[in-house]
């Protein structure tokens, strides 16, 4: 038995590039696995392939979730020789096609062989046609009920019939740290799971505005990065949490609550980079989609931008919610954001959709605002950690 994890993006890379990459995603699913208790399992490097062996079929599920596999191939192995492959996928043949079912036949043959693949898939159908005549089953080449995949890669050979859709990107932390302001609502944890499939080691960041919030907020917080956690493949996941509730208090003393919101999310940059600064991380991650409510606007978001020097990443930009929505279900956790929970009591009735720097600038300075993000990132506190 053995499990072949499949890649894309990292086989176009130069070859320096690849082999780091794919020494990385070897490295990943290995301690993947072995963290949930395979500690036999192995990964091998061939030809664009990396082979799990020393895990059972049910592992497969845990390399699937692994950043950079694109798919994966639980397979029965055998040695490379014609007759021994034929042999090998007529057995799985039989276990796998059910009465009146159609089949094809898939191969890949890769070394120096006396045969191609198109020889290996007409002798191997077949084979497969003789054995299951009882059961009136037929080849179909475009739409098979059953696909037997045979790849026979120099002496090794490696027959399946079940693919299991891996995450893809490139492997965790390949692509440095950055922060990514968590609220674990549906888009933050959606934009933070993109960055994370981009390679990104995130450290997870909750702003704390009790008492202008209730404990349900972030209790779905730490819930929504506890279901993150499982595809940070190494090292520490860690939840962060920054007090605002002094921020909130001065901001709410402003003589325009039109901008309270626009205040509050400057605010929340501010301290987000000095943490990112100590971190020594690259950027901000968000969960803002254009439009999507008052503070998202382009006009809000460009005052928004100004708040700080370091890049603000939006990977939800040009989504809509139902988007959004779809993946936060695929990566699962749609359930816990969705979740009711006393949202922020500051928000004004009619918050501003547009503003401008000066003014904004202007409150700020009224309210001396920049102290008290100072005195609030000096005080973030870890709050969670998983040990990936």
């Amino acid at each position: 038995m053995a499990i072949l994890a499949a890649y894309n993006e990292i086989a176009l890379k130069s070859r320096y590039v690849r082999g780091s990459l794919e020494r990385t995603l070897a490295a990943h699913i290995e301690a993947k696995l072995q963290k949930n208790g395979y500690t036999e399992a192995r990964v091998e490097r061939k030809f664009g392939r990396l082979i799990v062996r020393g895990a059972p079929e049910e592992a497969a599920s845990l390399v699937s979730d692994v950043f950079g596999v694109v798919f994966v191939l639980p397979a029965e192995e055998t040695d490379s020789g014609i007759d021994s492959v034929v042999d090998l996928a007529t057995k799985v043949a039989e276990e796998a096609i059910h009465e009146e079912e159609s089949f094809a036949v898939r191969s890949k043959v890769v070394g120096d062989l006396p045969y191609g693949s198109r020889d290996l898939a007409v002798k191997a159908g077949a084979a497969i046609l003789e054995a299951l005549k009882g059961k009136n089953v037929r080849v179909n080449l475009s739409k098979p009920d059953v696909t037997v995949g045979v790849e026979v890669r120099d002496d090794e050979a490696f027959v399946f019939t079940k693919t299991i859709q891996g995450v893809g990107g490139v492997p965790y932390g390949t692509q440095g740290h950055m922060v990514s302001l968590f609220s674990g609502g549906i888009d933050s944890p959606v934009a933070t799971w993109l960055m994370m499939k981009r390679g990104v080691a995130v450290y997870t960041l909750f702003m704390d505005q009790t008492p202008y919030v209730g404990e349900s907020y972030l209790r779905r917080a730490e819930e929504a990065y506890e279901a993150l956690g499982r595809y940070a493949s190494v090292g520490a996941f860690d939840l962060y949490v920054a007090l605002m509730g002094d921020v909130m208090a001065r901001i709410l003393e402003s003589r325009e609550p039109r901008f309270t919101c626009i205040l509050c999310k400057r605010a929340m940059y501010r301290i987000a980079q000095r943490f990112a600064a100590y971190k020594r991380a690259k950027g901000i991650i968000t969960g803002e989609s254009l439009g999507q409510v008052a503070s998202q606007t382009t006009d809000n978001l460009f005052v928004l931008s100004n708040a700080v020097s370091i890049p603000l990443i939006r990977p939800l930009i040009g989504l809509d919610k139902v988007e959004i929505e779809v993946i936060a279900r695929r990566i699962g956790t749609y359930g816990i954001s969705a979740h009711s929970v006393e949202g922020c009591k500051a928000v004004p009735t009619t918050p501003a959709t547009r503003s401008r720097i000066s003014v904004i600038e202007g409150l700020e300075e009224e309210l001396d605002l920049t102290a008290l993000c100072v005195d609030a990132a000096k005080k973030i506190e870890k709050r969670r950690l998983i040990r990936a």
